[in-house]
């Protein structure tokens, strides 16, 4: 009895063995081993077959482009090439993704249904190869079973894969295929948008050009918010040069404008209306991060002008002949350490306070008090070292009032563009105004007229 039950393991150990070596001859593309595989035991692929393995050896050679390993496979055991892995991928699946033209011929020649066999996300082989922009691949699939193409996919079709990962070649060869069929060209996904709508909105303006030059694309329908793709392409405006050229190509192919179709430009402006909804989360993003800046910051500022007026320089307070004026440099630094400190607590309770800034003009009113606090800082640091300078040697003081002048005339500079740009501003303000309010004067005197 024990001796049966040696013998039962020295067999299934073999056989795990051979399976293994199968597994290793299919990653290395080895078809001799394969062969004295197959010749010590025949039924090694219908084991493998009939295990719960998560992917087959074809799997393997498939997506590693063995071609000739493949070719013996398919030669001893056809049926594999229709085994699913645990992603409910193909063999033909996994070539596909890797571009192996000569390896999805043999599996296509062996068994052309694969090609609409879906995986784990829904994607039959076609569209796996538009999505990694595999177009040779592309052709071969779509000769085989042109039905494939055609399958329908997250709400959309396989165009509307080409324009969401911009595979232009790809999109070039399926519309001289089926771009006559309308039904087709013109079918929407999830949100109502044809592939003409996702183009435009992407500003993908050889996408643009390529579908209404060969295909029968209806260039005025609207999506599921009412938006056509000249509507989405107007409400870019003509900020960049994609913009115009997609918006040109519309015009020039025939499409209709808002104001022509009765609408009287409202999509355009309900589409700006809703980017201008965007803005104030943008603002706000801005605020909140110079929020936090400002905060830390400040912080920094008030922990170092809280240190240098709790424990000011000893220098200061004893007696010495070298330092002219001690008294009044000892209160200057007083004072400017002083104003430092309540100029960042100051920044730091209105942070805190949980007051709404949510214009930048607080921001900026909150940044004013920041730069007092920081110069002041920096005169503070000025009248320390001047003080320890000249109580050590005198000969100290050339190189720092290098560095003083340096650092002085850098803040000067600051101060006046930061001030430059206050006034541009302001007067860019006076002006809208002034000409907002002729353009109202205008429009009430022209109401009179008529």
């Amino acid at each position: 009895m024990y001796t049966h039950i040696y013998i039962d393991y020295r067999a299934r150990d073999s056989i795990n063995n051979m399976e293994n070596m199968l597994y290793e001859a299919a990653a290395e593309g080895d078809v001799s081993a394969l062969q004295m595989l197959l010749w010590d035991d025949k039924l090694i692929l219908d084991r493998v077959l009939s295990r719960c393995f998560t992917e087959t050896p074809l799997h393997i050679a498939a997506m590693l482009g063995h071609r000739e390993f493949v070719k013996e496979i398919l030669s001893r055991k056809p049926e594999m090439a229709k085994e699913l892995d645990f992603r409910k991928s193909s063999p033909l699946h996994l070539a596909t993704a890797k571009g192996h033209v000569e390896v999805v011929k043999l599996l296509l020649s062996e068994n052309p249904e694969v090609c609409l066999f879906r995986d784990a996300d829904g994607r039959n082989p076609c569209h796996v190869a538009v999505i990694k922009g595999h177009t040779q691949v592309l052709k071969e699939l779509v000769q085989a079973k042109p039905e494939a193409a055609r399958a329908e996919i997250g709400g959309g079709n396989i165009l509307h894969l080409c324009v969401k990962h911009y595979q232009l070649e790809a999109l070039g060869y399926l519309l001289d295929m089926m771009g006559d069929d309308r039904e087709f060209v013109n079918s929407l996904d999830n949100d109502g948008s044809t592939i003409l709508h996702l183009a435009a909105a992407d500003r993908q303006v050889e996408i643009v050009t390529l579908t209404l030059r060969k295909s029968r694309v209806e260039l005025n329908m609207v999506n599921s918010y009412g938006f056509s793709a000249q509507d989405i392409a107007l409400a870019h405006g003509r900020r960049h040069l994609k913009d115009i050229e997609i918006q040109e190509s519309l015009e020039q192919a025939g499409a209709v404008q808002p104001s022509l179709r009765g609408k009287d430009q409202t999509v355009p402006v309900e589409l700006e209306k809703n980017s201008r909804r965007h803005k104030p989360k943008r603002e706000k993003n801005w605020l909140e991060q110079k929020r936090g800046t400002i905060m830390v910051v400040a912080s920094l500022i008030a922990t170092m002008a809280f240190q240098a007026g709790i424990n000011p320089p000893e220098i200061l307070f004893k007696e010495n002949e070298k330092i002219k004026d001690r008294g009044d440099i000892t209160a200057d630094f007083i004072n400017i350490i002083s104003v430092s400190f309540y100029a960042s607590a100051c920044i730091i309770l209105l942070l805190i306070s949980g007051i709404p800034l949510r214009r930048r003009f607080f921001m900026w009113f909150l940044m004013v008090i920041m730069w007092v606090a920081i110069i002041t800082i920096m005169i503070a640091f000025d009248r320390a070292v001047h003080i320890l300078a000249q109580s050590a040697r005198t000969a100290m003081l050339g190189g720092y009032f290098n560095f003083g002048v340096a650092g002085t005339d850098f803040v000067l500079v600051l101060i006046f563009v930061h001030t430059l740009r206050l006034i541009m501003k302001m007067v860019s303000c006076v002006r809208r105004r002034i000409k907002k309010q002729r353009s109202n004067l205008s429009s009430s005197m022209r109401q009179n007229i008529v």
